[in-house]
Parts: structure tokens; C-alpha cells; sequence
């Protein structure tokens, strides 16, 4: 799934119809990707059931979970970073079944920008949150060494946003405040749980 291809959730919905059954949308629908076109659809709260059991639109349509989770104890290091080699301190990473390799892309004026840079030490990057992804549709979202596992649609809403409000090199004032108050939103969207260092709310 790459920036390009999702250019229409960047913008703002001149369809807010389910683009399945054409049934009105309220602000809080529910997204699938369709994978055989690496894009998401706007869809109403029945039909986005249609799809939540495991392999229920075959190859063709996979709905994006509604999971939030933290691992405050395993924070991407530096050198972790650095190896990656990602020019911004703002990624998000997925798995594309398709190419069967995991993906990072970062924001920018344009929209998404997939790293064209040479990500073969992902493989050695062994962080738990990017283990627990489901392919396609959930994100391992990092901001200065934190790193969130997210619905993919949450990313490219950001990046949207932040396609609207970026001045100049590096985004300015308003692109800094806007990844601040998502990262706000995800730690507020999980609770402590399970064992020490991990959060998480479904």
C-alpha cells in the first residue's frame, strides 16, 4: 500500500456513502482495504461486520481492526533508527502481503513517501508490536522512539492532515503540533494491562 494509492482518504470524502451499498456514512465508519487495489473503502457499520471474520473477502477486501497497543518497555532505539536509515523522526510500518516484506513510509508535502532506502535490517528488527501487525491493515506508528500499533487508516488520516497543514522543509509549527496531538490520542486511547510495560485496548 503506498501514498499514491490512497491519495482519496487524504483528501476530504465527497461520497459520504458506504462504498459498498451506497448507505449513508457518519463521521465514525469503519475502512477496508482492498487489496487488490492496495486502497481503503468507506464503509457503513454492516457491511464493515460483512468483513471482520478472518478471511471472510477472500483476496479482495480485509477489514482495518479498531486495536490500539503500547509497549512503552520497548521503545525503538536510536541506533535502531539510525539504522533504518529514515530521514524523519515520524514513520509508519506495515506489512504488504503482496510483496510478503514489511514497508515504512513517513510523511511529507506530497502525502505518504515509501522509503526507497534499503530496508534489509528490518529484518533484524525484532520489535513485538511489529510481530503483533496483522498484514495490510494495522501499523507500527513511531514518533521520536515511541512506537503504537495503529489501524492503517489512523496513519493515512494523519498524513492527510498533515498534507493540509505543512509549511515549508519540515512541516512548520501546525505539522509538529498535529503528530504531537495524535501521539497524545493513542496514549490516551490505551490503558495498562496484562503484563509490565504493556498497553493495550481493542
Amino acid at each position: 500500500m503506498s501514498g499514491p494509492s490512497l491519495r482519496r482518504f487524504a483528501r476530504p470524502s465527497t461520497r459520504p456513502r458506504c462504498d459498498l451499498c451506497a448507505a449513508p456514512l457518519d463521521e465514525q465508519h469503519g475502512h477496508l482495504v482492498a487489496l487488490d487495489q492496495r486502497a481503503l473503502r468507506c464503509v457503513c457499520r454492516a457491511c464493515y461486520l460483512l468483513f471482520t471474520p478472518d478471511g471472510a473477502g477472500g483476496a479482495r477486501l480485509k477489514a482495518v481492526p479498531t486495536r490500539y497497543l503500547h509497549d512503552p518497555a520497548h521503545p525503538v532505539s536510536v541506533a535502531d533508527w539510525e539504522a533504518l536509515g529514515i530521514p524523519v523522526g515520524t514513520a509508519f510500518f506495515f506489512t504488504n502481503s503482496d510483496l510478503d516484506r514489511v514497508v515504512a513510509c513517513y510523511p511529507s508535502p506530497a502525502g505518504a513517501t515509501e522509503s526507497l532506502l534499503d530496508l534489509t535490517d528490518l529484518a533484524k528488527w525484532h520489535h513485538p508490536l511489529l510481530a503483533a501487525a496483522v498484514p495490510d491493515v494495522e501499523a507500527v506508528f513511531v514518533h521520536d522512539g515511541d512506537a503504537f500499533l495503529v489501524p492503517i487508516d489512523r496513519c493515512y488520516a494523519l498524513v492527510g492532515e498533515l498534507r493540509r497543514r505543512w509549511q515549508g522543509i519540515d512541516g512548520g509549527a501546525a505539522a509538529r503540533q498535529v503528530i504531537s496531538d495524535f501521539t497524545a490520542d493513542l496514549r490516551n486511547r490505551t490503558h495498562v494491562s496484562g503484563r509490565p510495560g504493556q498497553h493495550w485496548v481493542w
